[in-house]
């Protein structure tokens, strides 16, 4: 059943946030166009897409986040949410297509990101100007050993894992604050701060176990052993975050 909520709700927030993805390599095109090597070339045209260009990564960033809490808010604590609670959909499947969604958009932000800077390193010549010394670059990385791949491949994981974490406390913290008949946002803001300091007291509590893991590090493979455990904590939290949504949703659901 998770695969078809995930078949729903990927192209429901697709459908919003593509358009803007579309506008992002607009501005992306008109800025390298501006900044191109070409005589013509005004600083006030740069200046107009420079701003275009930071005005529509912005809205993209925002409305991503936004739409992403929405979803998760309207639908399964709003008014959306009676619909949902008659499909035969566990809260935990409920909750991980909500999370997995969240992170595939997340990922595709970043991956949006990278496009648009190269759409304007293509039109504005840089790509493939004399400059960049391509094969010195490839060069470097067919160096790479494996523990140096290890430690990029740990560091994406370790990415993902975060960005999953991070949404699921902003889950966690939507449905603490929907406990609260009144001022369920101002409830809800309240709780995220809670979640922040715990996640804090989380960090130095590990700190204080574990002083010299973070300040003595001298080989690759002591780096990814720093990337493995911050990955296990990761996990751990973001589990904590999943669990408390799914008690509230199982026991507590308060529909506003």
């Amino acid at each position: 059943m998770l695969g078809k909520l995930l078949k729903y709700e990927i192209p429901a927030l697709g459908r919003k946030l593509m358009p803007l993805y579309v506008g992002w390599c607009a501005t992306a095109v008109l800025l390298g166009l501006a900044v191109g090597p070409v005589s013509s070339k005004s600083e006030f045209m740069v200046v107009v897409a420079g701003l275009m260009y930071t005005a529509a990564a912005t809205a993209v960033l925002v409305m991503a986040v936004v739409m992403i809490i929405q979803r998760y808010s309207h639908s399964l604590l709003g008014d959306e949410a009676y619909f949902y609670q008659v499909l035969p959909v566990t809260a935990s499947e409920h909750i991980a297509s909500k999370g997995i969604t969240a992170l595939v958009w997340v990922l595709l932000s970043g991956v949006a990101m990278l496009i648009t800077g190269l759409i304007i390193a293509i039109f504005s010549g840089v790509l493939f100007g004399a400059d960049i010394q391509w094969a010195e670059i490839f060069r470097a990385l067919a160096a790479f050993r494996a523990k140096e791949w290890l430690s990029v491949i740990e560091f994406i994981i370790l990415s993902a894992l975060s960005i999953t974490k991070s949404v699921l406390g902003i889950y966690a913290a939507i449905t603490i604050g929907h406990q609260v008949e009144k001022h369920t946002t101002l409830a809800s803001i309240g709780a995220y701060i809670g979640v922040l300091v715990f996640e804090s007291i989380v960090g130095r509590i590990i700190i204080g176990i574990f002083p010299d893991m973070f300040r003595n590090i001298d080989s690759m493979w002591e780096l990814n052993g720093v990337f493995f455990c911050a990955m296990i904590v990761t996990v751990l939290i973001g589990a904590v975050y999943f669990f408390t949504c799914r008690y509230f949703m199982e026991n507590r659901l308060n529909l506003n």
